[in-house]
């Protein structure tokens, strides 16, 4: 999920985001008035909360409900489909879709962003709701390259779990 760089509670910034968001807009106004300025951020800030709300909130919580009846596996990450279906979901439909909004790169904002995202994600809940229904585990990649490592969160970095 996308957050301000405030809230990411491993390294939380040390910084008002906005603060740094009025020094960029300083930048912006060096060629565009007010009114486009603040069209812009509001539309990114419009397409990170459609991101956050409709794709990846949705898609965590079916992924979360799925470990907690045990059928996805905790032991292993990209081992099992879904797990690699969520992680494309956010690390590049996801990014491309609010990254492309952000850089103003339509065909990233839409055709390799959002248009992807809602493909993914329907993938997602489809063999979600399939595990659910027939309370089959998911199949396990017995040969996925490096699906291994250890899941537990840094005490060092995230706190005592």
């Amino acid at each position: 999920m996308t957050i301000r760089p405030a809230d990411f509670k491993p390294f939380p910034a040390g910084n008002d985001w906005q603060v740094e968001r009025d020094k960029m807009k300083n930048v912006c106004r060096a060629c565009h008035s007010d009114g486009w300025i603040n069209d812009f951020y509001e539309g990114f800030d419009k397409a990170v909360q459609e991101y956050n709300d409709v794709y990846f909130k949705p898609a965590k919580a079916k992924i979360d409900e799925l470990y907690d009846k045990g059928l996805l596996d905790k032991t292993k990450y990209f081992d099992e489909h879904l797990e690699l279906q969520f992680y494309e979901l956010w690390h590049h439909e996801g990014r491309r879709a609010r990254m492309g909004t952000m850089m103003m790169a339509p065909d990233y904002a839409w055709w390799h962003g959002f248009y992807e995202c809602k493909a993914r994600y329907n993938v997602i809940m489809e063999e979600a709701e399939h595990l659910i229904k027939t309370g089959e585990k998911a199949y396990i990649y017995p040969n996925y390259p490096n699906a291994t490592g250890d899941t537990t969160k840094p005490e060092k970095i995230f706190g005592k779990q």
